[in-house]
């Protein structure tokens, strides 16, 4: 689903240029863009990347911008599975991930969005408990300066086992 009308399927072979050519995933993505240089990778509605360890996804390229298109469950997801260590990590700075479900497939999921880097930019993303409970959803390290998260939906299972949809273990000017 989600793919355009003429368009084959993701795969880390295609130019990645255009909707009808895409690539397999948010990380081999990334890995293709030049850091601060204003790269924005636009993922389409009903794609999923799978998240089965940890730094399955890195945003490891400065200035780099993850743009989801869709509305509500038919934007693209995230979804953490296998593993209770399965993440995504934002080591480097300006970073900014939009309009993006993220779903966690496995009980006592922790802190499967990990921020280490600066300027970090979490806008009108969602986070959903789909098996079992996440422990904090979003963790921070003192690199995690001038952090902002805005319009954040985050729907954890009511059962025991959540901590937080935040866990601020370091960062200045958080917002």
């Amino acid at each position: 689903t989600g793919l355009p009308v003429g368009a084959i399927a993701g795969s880390n072979g295609n130019s990645g240029l255009t909707p009808v050519e895409p690539f397999s995933t948010i990380d081999y993505a990334i890995g293709q863009c030049t850091a601060n240089r204003g790269d924005v990778i636009c993922v389409l509605p009903g794609s999923t990347d799978t998240v089965i360890a940890a730094s399955t996804i890195a945003m490891d390229v400065a200035g780099v911008t993850v743009l989801g298109f869709g509305t509500g469950a038919n934007r693209p997801t995230i979804n953490y599975t296998t593993a209770t260590t399965a993440t995504c990590v934002v080591s480097v700075a300006n970073c900014t991930m939009i309009n993006l479900l993220f779903t966690g497939g496995v009980d006592a999921l922790v802190s499967p969005l990990n921020v280490t880097g600066a300027d970090f930019k979490l806008y009108g993303c969602e986070y959903r408990d789909v098996t079992g409970q996440c422990t904090d959803f979003l963790l921070t390290s003192a690199g995690a300066t001038r952090m902002h998260v805005k319009n954040l939906r985050y729907d954890g299972a009511d059962a025991a086992g959540p901590n937080a949809a935040f866990a601020f273990v370091g960062g200045d000017d958080i917002t």
